[in-house]
């Protein structure tokens, strides 16, 4: 008995070695971590720190990454040159602002971590004007961090992971964006190598899913 269960120990220790942990956060191509919100006198600015793959396509594919800050200002109107500093670490980023038509909102975007602050101090020169704000983040202490929220919907959608799941690895690519409406929530997508998405909302502070839809 004893040499039976050494011999099916020894079985089974080449198959264990073969499969593959895997860490789903590794296929996230898109990652929206935090939110700063400032107002004042009719403007409204949010900073998003971001991680974006290069080039960005929802292909299923996950490719290299980089952090990037990206910033939409809304103003009263958006007949006037804009342009933002702001300060990171003591060090002064920014540049002119373009502007949307369509949106009615100003943007810039630049290389940069930023996911040691908790809020950026903002410069705002808007045509002859000039504000000074300071945009802070939407997370509390209880906002579950991205890496949380993503174990919780694998936990929820075992059989749809189970799925996209072989030996070599995940057959798809995630998308994790912080959203703010009153409160913080998280939105994530799951995109299959054939385009197909799996689109989830979830409380960012339980990780319950609130809605999903398949398109």
């Amino acid at each position: 008995m004893k040499l039976l269960l050494i011999g099916l120990i020894l079985l089974l220790l080449p198959l264990s070695a073969c499969q593959k942990q895997i860490d789903y956060f590794d296929y996230v191509s898109e990652l929206r971590r935090d939110i700063f919100l400032a107002e004042v006198d009719g403007f409204s600015l949010r900073i998003y720190n971001v991680v974006k793959e290069t080039p960005y396509a929802p292909d299923g594919i996950p490719k290299e990454r980089s952090a990037r800050v990206e910033t939409y200002l809304v103003p009263p109107d958006g007949s006037k040159t804009c342009h933002l500093t702001f300060t990171i670490n003591q060090n002064n980023y920014g540049g002119e602002m373009s502007f949307d038509n369509v949106k009615s909102e100003y943007y810039y975007a630049c290389t940069l971590d930023i996911s040691s602050v908790s809020e950026i101090p903002c410069r705002i020169e808007y045509g002859d004007k000039t504000l000074e704000i300071t945009a802070r983040s939407v997370r509390t202490t209880d906002t579950l961090t991205p890496e949380h929220i993503l174990h919780s919907l694998q936990e929820t959608e075992t059989e749809l992971f189970a799925s996209l799941t072989d030996k070599y690895g995940f057959m798809g690519e995630i998308y994790i964006r912080l959203l703010y409406e009153d409160a913080p929530y998280y939105y994530v997508g799951i995109i299959d190598r054939q385009s197909k998405t799996y689109a989830f909302l979830l409380h960012a502070k339980t990780g319950k899913v609130l809605a999903k839809r398949t398109s």
